[in-house]
This record gives structure tokens, C-alpha cells and sequence, in this order.
């Protein structure tokens, strides 16, 4: 063994649950770490903002002040675990103008800028790896990088939030309002107090234009692609989507429309029973792709927590030792800038529609008509009477194949319709 080398030294920036939990591999696996690599790794220095807290760490290892990590010359690699778009970008931005490679976790930050990052670091022949970005320690992300690379990878669809996925499944299962499996994945620790990142879907934006950028070379417009969260989900849909044979899940999509043409958005949708997605419940996360040569793959694993995600960090830290003992660089990925997105409104998609609707005749027949006028074909419907509103009924219906802006002009002539008292909710297809 070559414990006789010199320790490759890293910096933490961050020491959260993510960063105390790398800090603690790095420890207790450095044994394995040395098999691996060919040398230790030590962290040297962690940065924090306030660093008056005892954090149990050796003296003189802890700083608050970042720069004292880009500064220091003996530290090769920065791991950056602040999160968010700043100071991280500006982290980064430092830590590779002084030549350290860099490590990080954060998804808004690469989803923001990682064209601008990873053409830094390839330039400078610099390691910059973001694993636990997308997914925590389902290896996603260098699948994608390197074993899939040779495929032309159709098409993508991910449970990539934990905390949505586990609300969608306590909905499901136990019938209870959004608002009280919200409050209850909050208690549990599943949930931040704000939690609009993860239920209104810009979470899994993030990681699904990752995703996209990984697979297409080039950086995703994150203002063209379209969103919805799952605030308006209710038992009532679970239950009309089991008629259907399908259950509802937060999804990110990426499909090739055509060459250098991307689908990309994000929204619940209606996931077939049968379809590995469909079991995937609780805090994992799962990423379904289909490669032209490699057929369907399913990724599946606990997307979130400190220990999946250090897990995640620590892989890429060993990637980056190995290629600094024998002086390579693994950042040469294409990252351009100018994914061309499609337009929603051009976009193809099937749909779950619920309405609640006057009881009277000729109601339903009036739905269908506009339906058709707009070129939207209903594949299946279920109806019932509402015992609590003497009068009206309730109509669920999926359509075949139609594009967006037919369906949502199709709505808009419903909505206006007298017999029509509420559209409930509208949900696409997907699998």
C-alpha cells in the first residue's frame, strides 16, 4: 500500500449534515480510500460562516473565511457544500482560478452555470465533478458521463425529489389532504419550512436540465422550461388515476424531438402501474432512460440525506485523486451553451383532465364536442354523482396523443361552458 505518499489535501466549504458526513467517510474509510486511489486524502481545512462554534475538529483546522481554503497552496481540491447560486458560484469561480480542482453538490449552481464552470475547468485541464447534484448517491450522473455515453438516449423521465415523492405517496396511501402530508413530511425532517423548491418543482428542474445537459452537450434554458408542482394533487386524483391503472408522480421529462430538439419540463403525471417509476415511493428517487442500444434502465436509490450525498461527494473526491496521480483531467464533457428547447405549447403529450359539472342533459355530450373541435381525442372516462352538491357530477377523462396548446385551448372553451362549475385539476400522462 502507499500510505508513504503524500496525502492528496482537500477543503471543505460547508459543514452541514452533507459536510460532516464526508468529513466522517474520508475518516473512516481511508483505508479504502488509499486501495482506491494510491494515496491518502486528508482534509485540511473547512470553512463555515460562523466560526465561533466548536464543530469538533483539530485546532487550527477551521476557518470562516472561504478564501482562507483558496488561498491555502497546499489544498488540491475544493469541495464546495453551501448550496444555492451564491457566494457558490463565486466559490468556484476562485477555486479554479487558483488551479484546485473541485467538487460540489449543488444543483442550482450547475444548472445555472455549468457551461461557464465546466469550460473553465476543461480549459485550465481541471477536475469539476457534481455527482450528488442529481440524485445523492444514485450514480446518475457518471453513468451518464461515461458507461451511456455511447448511446443516443431517447428519452428520460425522473423521480427526482424526495420530498414530493414521499407527499405523493402519503396521499396516496392514506388518503390525506397535500396540506397535511406536507405538514407531516416537515415534522419528520423530509421538508424544509420552505418548502417551494421542492413542491412547486424547481428542485427537479434543476436536475433535469442537469440531466439534459449531461446527455446533449449543451446548457438548458432554465426559464424555457415549464413546471408545475403538485400543490393542487388530491386523494380524489390517486384514486381516479387507479381506475385508469396508472398512480401520480413528480417527474422530470427530457425527450429528442429531433435532432438537436429537446422536450424538457417538469409536472406530476400519471404513471402506468406496470412501469418501474410506479414503484419507486417514499424519500427515493428514480431515473428511467431509454437508449438506442442499452434498451431501458432504471436508477433507483435514496435521493437525498447526508450520507448519500457524501457518499456521492466522496466518490467524485476519488475520482479526482486518481486522476491527480497520474496528471489527468476527467472535466472534458461537451457543456455548450444553446439547448434548443421546444415550446410547450408545440409539445405532445396525453392528459388526465377532472372537472365538476352541472347534472343535466347533453352536459357530457357538449365536453366531448369541444374536445373534438380542438382535435383532442378522449381515450377513457369516469364519472360520478355528487352526493354533498345535490346536482352536479364529477367527470375524469384521458385523451390520446394531442399537442399542448390544443388541449389548453380545449380547456379554455370548457371553462367558459355553464354546465362546467370547476375544473379541478388537469394532470399529463407519461410512460
Amino acid at each position: 500500500m502507499l500510505n508513504d505518499n503524500c496525502p492528496i489535501q482537500i477543503g471543505l466549504i460547508g459543514f452541514g449534515t452533507v459536510g460532516q458526513g464526508v468529513y466522517r467517510m474520508i475518516l473512516e474509510n481511508q483505508e479504502e480510500i488509499i486501495q482506491k486511489v494510491g494515496s491518502p486524502m486528508d482534509v485540511r481545512r473547512v470553512a463555515v460562516r460562523d466560526g465561533s462554534r466548536d464543530r469538533g475538529l483539530p485546532a487550527g483546522m477551521l476557518t470562516a473565511d472561504w478564501r482562507d481554503i483558496i488561498a491555502d497552496p497546499e489544498i488540491q481540491v475544493m469541495c464546495e457544500l453551501v448550496g444555492g447560486e451564491e457566494p457558490a458560484a463565486e466559490i468556484v469561480q476562485a477555486a479554479l482560478d487558483a488551479g484546485k480542482h473541485v467538487v460540489t453538490a449543488n444543483k442550482e449552481l450547475i444548472a445555472k452555470h455549468g457551461s461557464r464552470l465546466i469550460t473553465h475547468a476543461k480549459l485550465s485541464r481541471l477536475d469539476l465533478h457534481f455527482e450528488a447534484a442529481v440524485g445523492g448517491g444514485i450514480p446518475v450522473v457518471q453513468a451518464l458521463k461515461h458507461q451511456l455515453a455511447g448511446n443516443d438516449v431517447e428519452a428520460m423521465l425522473g423521480i427526482l425529489n424526495g420530498t414530493t415523492n414521499h407527499i405523493l405517496t402519503a396521499i396516496r396511501d392514506r388518503g390525506i389532504s397535500f396540506e397535511d402530508a406536507l405538514k407531516e413530511a416537515q415534522e419528520a425532517g423530509y421538508a424544509e419550512a420552505d418548502p417551494t423548491n421542492d413542491v412547486d418543482g424547481i428542485d427537479s428542474k434543476y436536475k433535469i436540465a442537469i440531466l439534459a445537459a449531461i446527455t446533449f452537450g449543451r446548457q438548458a434554458p432554465l426559464d424555457e422550461i415549464e413546471v408545475q408542482g403538485i400543490r393542487q394533487i388530491s386523494p380524489i386524483d390517486f384514486q381516479y388515476a387507479a381506475a385508469f391503472g396508472r398512480t401520480i408522480k413528480l417527474v422530470g421529462v427530457c425527450r429528442e424531438v429531433e435532432p438537436g430538439l429537446i422536450a424538457l419540463r417538469v409536472h406530476p403525471a400519471l404513471i402506468p402501474l406496470d412501469h418501474q417509476l410506479a414503484r419507486v415511493d417514499g424519500v427515493y428517487n428514480a431515473l428511467w432512460l431509454n437508449g438506442d442500444f442499452v434498451g431501458d434502465l432504471m436508477f433507483s436509490g435514496r435521493g437525498a440525506g447526508a450520507d448519500p450525498t457524501a457518499s456521492a461527494v466522496v466518490g467524485d473526491l476519488i475520482d479526482v485523486g486518481r486522476n491527480i496521480m497520474i496528471g489527468g483531467s476527467g472535466s472534458a464533457i461537451p457543456y455548450a451553451e444553446g439547448m434548443r428547447i421546444q415550446p410547450v405549447a408545440d409539445q405532445t403529450s396525453c392528459f388526465y383532465i377532472r372537472m365538476r359539472v352541472a347534472d343535466r342533459p347533453n352536459t357530457l355530450g357538449r365536453i366531448s364536442t369541444i374536445f373534438g373541435l380542438h382535435d383532442v381525442s378522449l381515450s377513457a372516462m369516469e364519472m360520478r354523482t355528487l352526493t354533498e352538491e345535490e346536482g352536479q357530477g364529477e367527470i375524469a377523462f384521458t385523451t390520446h396523443p394531442c399537442s399542448v396548446r390544443d388541449f389548453r385551448n380545449a380547456l379554455d372553451k370548457i371553462a367558459a361552458e355553464n354546465a362546467v362549475r370547476e375544473l379541478c385539476t388537469w394532470i399529463h400522462l407519461e410512460g
